[in-house]
């Protein structure tokens, strides 16, 4: 199963790391490191990342997915052609 850190750059590099540095007060050396670089990622990032992306916050910290409840995972999304549980 992929780690927590595994999922979080997955979602960096969807978004891409000039995109969290301009919404987050985290610089994008930082954003960098922790998607290209052995270390470990704070809450912080976390933060930022559940913030962005609520659909995914169950996917994030546990890669489980609950699509009746609308937490689904970029994979689910990407071969759903509805796109997420109660998306408008």
């Amino acid at each position: 199963m992929e780690s927590i850190l595994g999922r979080a750059r997955t979602l960096v590099k969807m978004m891409g790391i000039d995109y969290f540095a301009k919404n987050s007060e985290i610089p994008a050396s930082r954003w960098s490191s922790v998607t290209y670089k052995n270390v470990r990622m704070s809450t912080e990032e976390l933060d930022v990342l559940q913030r962005e992306f609520p659909q995914y916050r169950l996917w994030l910290i546990s890669g489980e997915i609950v699509p009746e409840i609308g937490q689904t995972s970029p994979e689910y999304d990407a071969v759903t052609p509805s796109g997420p549980v109660g998306a408008k």
